[in-house]
C-alpha cells in the first residue's frame, strides 16, 4: 500500500482531457485504443487476481486477495463510507464483477461530492495492483505504446467516453477515435495511461516525479552571462516567446511546462500554508535544509506563478540563486531517499 500511495502522489493525473486537448487542438495526432467489457484486458471486469496488505484497525496487516480491479474499487468505496456490511459482502468468494458493482450501488452513507473528489485515487490503486501483479497484463498495457486509451462505454460519461464502438443498430462507430467527439471524461482511460507511464519508466516514485527538475541543475549552475543567454535568447532564435517587457527562449517555456505537468503543483498554496512557510522569507534566507520535496515543489511553483502573473521574473529567481538552490535541495532529498531503499 505504501508504494502505491507514493505512486499516487508522483504520477496520478499526468494524463487528462486538458493535456490531450492541448496536443490535439487541430485534430488527433495519436492512435486511439478502445476497450470496454470484461473480455477486454483493460476492463475492470477482466480477471486479474492480486493480493494487498490491508492495514487493520489494530495496526496489523492482513493479506486480502482480490479477483479483479472492480472488486478493489468497490471495497474501497465501502471502506470510505464506513459500510462494514458492504465491505464484507464484496469480499465473498465466487462473485462476478457485475455483482461487485451492484454492491457498490448500495453502499450506505454514500456522499457524491466526496466520491467525485476521491474516487480517482482508489481507481488508480486498483490499476496499480492489477498491472504490477499480473505481468502478462502489464505487457499488454505497455504494448499500446503512446496510444490514447479509451473506455468505449456508451453509458458511462465519467470513467468512459460516453461512446461505444457500435451504434444501436450494430454499425461500426469510430467517433471515439477523436476526443472532440467524446461525451464523457474517460477517467479510466487516462488513469491507465498514467500506469503505463509508470511501467515504462522503471524508476522510483521520487525519480519519476522529480528527476526532470534535478537534471536541470547543470543548466543553472553556471556563470551569470551564460544564464542570461538561457533565459533571454538572441532575437533570431527559434521558439522565442514574447512576454511582458522581454522575450524568453524555449528553455523557459520548457520550465513552465515541467512545473505544470508535474502532479501536485495545484496544491502549492495549501502546502505552503499548512507548513507555515513564508515564501519570501524562506527564499531570501537561503536555508532550505529543512524543506521536503513537496515544499520545494510548492516554492518553485510559487515563483513560476509569479512570473506568469507578471509579478516577478525567472531572471530574478536565477540571479538570486533561488531556483538553483531549491533544485540542489531536491537532489539532496533524492539522495536520502535512495539511501533509505
Amino acid at each position: 500500500m505504501n508504494e502505491t500511495q507514493a505512486w499516487r502522489d508522483a504520477a496520478m493525473g499526468r494524463n487528462d482531457c486538458d493535456r490531450l486537448d492541448s496536443e490535439e487542438w487541430d485534430g488527433p495526432v495519436r492512435q486511439y485504443f478502445g476497450f470496454w467489457n470484461g473480455d477486454d484486458w483493460a476492463s475492470n471486469f477482466h480477471p486479474a487476481p492480486f493480493v494487498v496488505d490491508w492495514g487493520d484497525t489494530d495496526g496489523s496487516a492482513t493479506k486480502l486477495q482480490f479477483e479483479c480491479s472492480e472488486q478493489w474499487f468497490i471495497f474501497r468505496k465501502a471502506w470510505r463510507f464506513h459500510d462494514q456490511t458492504a465491505m464484507d459482502a464484496v469480499m465473498q468468494p465466487g462473485l462476478e464483477p457485475r455483482q461487485y458493482k451492484a454492491i457498490g450501488r448500495g453502499v450506505k452513507g454514500f456522499d457524491v461530492v466526496v466520491w467525485d473528489r476521491e474516487s480517482s485515487g482508489y481507481m488508480f490503486e486498483a490499476l496499480m495492483f492489477k498491472f504490477t501483479q499480473n505481468p502478462e497484463l502489464a505487457k499488454q498495457l505497455t504494448d499500446t505504446g503512446d496510444q490514447v486509451l479509451v473506455e468505449c462505454s456508451p453509458f458511462d460519461t465519467i470513467w468512459g467516453a460516453g461512446l461505444g464502438k457500435q451504434t444501436k443498430d450494430g454499425r461500426a462507430d469510430d467517433r471515439w477515435k477523436d476526443s472532440c467527439n467524446w461525451r464523457g471524461k474517460n477517467k479510466l482511460g487516462f488513469l491507465l495511461m498514467d500506469v503505463r507511464d509508470i511501467l515504462n519508466a522503471g524508476a522510483t516514485p521520487f525519480d519519476f516525479q522529480y528527476r526532470p527538475f534535478i537534471e536541470l541543475i547543470p543548466q543553472l549552475d553556471r556563470p551569470a552571462n551564460k544564464l542570461y543567454k538561457w533565459i533571454y535568447p538572441e532575437f533570431h532564435q527559434e521558439g522565442v516567446i514574447p512576454l511582458s517587457w522581454c522575450d524568453y527562449g524555449p528553455a523557459v517555456d520548457q520550465w513552465w511546462d515541467l512545473i505544470y505537468e508535474t502532479p501536485g503543483w495545484e496544491d502549492f498554496h495549501a502546502v505552503l500554508e499548512d507548513s507555515g512557510i513564508d515564501p519570501w522569507k524562506t527564499l531570501e534566507s537561503g536555508n532550505y535544509a529543512q524543506l521536503n520535496a513537496k515544499q520545494v515543489q510548492a516554492l518553485m511553483t510559487w515563483l513560476t506563478r509569479r512570473e506568469r502573473s507578471d509579478e516577478g521574473t525567472i531572471g530574478e529567481s536565477l540571479e538570486n540563486g533561488w531556483l538553483l538552490n531549491l533544485l540542489k535541495r531536491l537532489r539532496g532529498i533524492g539522495g536520502d531517499v535512495e539511501q533509505d531503499r
